[in-house]
């Protein structure tokens, strides 16, 4: 009986420690800036089914996160970059003068349905060590994917 009593006020210890700890953590951040973008469908390298996200960043550069897998999962999903299977997609950011540049980093997206506002947050790096980092809200945009 005092055995279980004890490990109960341990968890319960344990489990407003951990309550304190994230409210601690994520007190002082400030809310990341959100960028508009569009999604549109997208063809893998293999020609299957995919999408990408356009997000438009400062001084006219695009963010270009493409994912390489159906645009129809309702649960959240991060996805990271560089991909070493060769299997997840890719990710860069092009200038208004037509360069492009590899990042690195990671994409989250809430969910993600064909004609439903798609929303997401990035935090990507670039080969110079520039930071990328914010939230996106994406429209469908019209571009069709002829895929096979």
């Amino acid at each position: 009986m005092m055995k279980s009593r004890t490990l109960f006020f341990i968890a319960i210890g344990l489990l407003i420690l951990g309550i304190a700890l994230f409210t601690f953590s994520t007190r002082n951040q400030e809310p990341a800036q959100i960028f508009p973008a569009t999604i549109n469908r997208d063809c893998t390298p293999w020609d299957g089914s995919a999408f990408t996200v356009s997000v438009q960043v400062s001084d006219g550069r695009i963010i270009d996160i493409s994912i390489w897998q159906s645009p129809d999962f309702i649960f959240p999903k991060t996805f990271s970059f560089p991909d070493e299977t060769g299997q997840v997609g890719n990710v860069m950011v092009r200038s208004n003068n037509g360069e492009y540049e590899i990042l690195s980093g990671e994409a989250r997206f809430e969910r993600v349905s064909v004609g439903e506002v798609v929303e997401g947050r990035f935090n990507f790096t670039s080969e110079r060590g520039e930071a990328f980092q914010g939230q996106f809200i994406a429209e469908w945009g019209n571009v069709i994917a002829m895929c096979g």
